[in-house]
């Protein structure tokens, strides 16, 4: 009898050069075969019948005699890995918020599926080449997206694991750290800071006061909520006689409290004391239900707002740079503006430094 298909995850195929790959995973780590310099489409058949392999265990010859795959149907070394993972979750869980939790969990398991052995047994040599195939492919969770990823996120990769094999080492699970002589690449220079003009923010704000999810909007453009941070919102944190908000849910894990705009706060009083229970905007809690809904009322804007409105503009991220934009353009001290939105100060300098209106008569004191 067949297994149900809940117990195992449906196998997905990318290039890395000039072969094709199929990877999967389970509850014991990440598996990776090479199909070798084939054809998308007889790659897509090779994708296929791993698949029902997966559900029959009837494994086709080709495939029956990989390592990668008798290391599954063993089940031996991919388990070590999946234990010292389980055990890291834990500590990691505690330390950053669910998402980025998950976020380095799974560039864990991409090392370990591209090195072919188990995480603690990774040397220097396989944790050079995977930061190298890092900056080549678009990684597994972007196979539509051609182009690499960048060397910012190479940098972020090579964190992640460092700071897994210090606490291997710590625990006193490993003796040495592979990715302790990588050093930190030089990043590409960052695009400029996209944000609306204060007439686009106020068209936008019109179009969601006739929305029933359109508080999201103001939360966004008036609070400098992120788009989680924004589903995560209860009643019960909203302080309207104080005109406060606080975010105990944040990427960051770092409480903060953000004071409510005059604007803001007289769109929250619109709803009624009775409805003032549970969520803010009445979006699910689950990561795949408020995402659709959230991406779903963008485009429902884009048929709102006028033809001449730039669409590349009606994004979350661009939202919350709005926020922090338009108060530094207006006066707004950066350190302010780095407290309202939960960033490092480091983070907003670099951002919205260069849009302060005024010369600073500071510099003049050295004489």
């Amino acid at each position: 009898m067949a297994r149900p298909r809940s117990e195992f995850h449906t196998p997905g195929k990318r290039r890395r050069g000039d072969a094709w790959r199929i990877f999967w995973r389970d509850a014991t780590g990440v598996y990776e075969v090479s199909v070798g310099k084939v054809s998308a489409a007889d790659a897509e058949s090779c994708r296929l019948e791993v698949a029902l392999a997966l559900r029959t265990g009837d494994w086709p010859d080709w495939a029956a005699t990989k390592p990668t795959v008798q290391r599954f149907l063993a089940g031996s070394s991919p388990a070590q890995s999946g234990g010292v993972l389980t055990d890291y979750e834990k500590v990691l869980r505690g330390e950053v918020s669910p998402g980025w939790a998950r976020s380095s969990l799974a560039m864990l398991r991409e090392l370990e599926g591209h090195a072919g052995k188990p995480l603690l047994a990774v040397s220097a040599r396989d944790a050079e080449a995977f930061l190298a195939d890092v900056v080549r492919t678009p990684g597994p969770h972007l196979k539509k997206r051609k182009k690499p990823r960048s060397r910012s996120t190479r940098n972020r990769i090579r964190v992640v694991c460092h700071k897994f094999f210090r606490w291997a080492i710590r625990t006193g699970r490993a003796r040495s750290n592979p990715f302790a002589g990588i050093r930190t690449l030089a990043e590409e220079d960052r695009a400029e800071i996209v944000h609306l003009s204060a007439a686009e923010r106020d068209e936008v704000l019109v179009a969601a006061k006739g929305d029933p999810e359109g508080i999201a909007v103001w939360l966004a453009l008036c609070a400098g909520l992120r788009r989680g941070e924004i589903a995560a919102a209860m009643w019960k944190d909203v302080h309207l006689e104080r005109r406060k908000l606080d975010v105990p849910r944040t990427k960051t894990r770092r409480r903060r409290t953000v004071d409510l705009s005059a604007k803001l706060a007289a769109q929250l009083q619109k709803t009624p004391k009775v409805k003032r229970r549970g969520r803010v905007v009445p979006w699910s809690e689950e990561r795949g239900a408020w995402t659709y809904r959230s991406d779903l009322l963008l485009e429902r804007f884009a048929g709102q707002v006028g033809e001449e409105f730039p669409r590349e503009k009606l994004k979350w991220n661009v939202f919350r740079h709005t926020f922090a934009s338009l108060l530094v353009q207006a006066g707004v001290s950066i350190f302010k503006v780095a407290t309202w939105m939960g960033n490092d100060i480091a983070i907003c300098q670099r951002h919205y430094a260069a849009m302060m209106p005024d010369h600073d008569p500071d510099i003049d004191r050295m004489g």
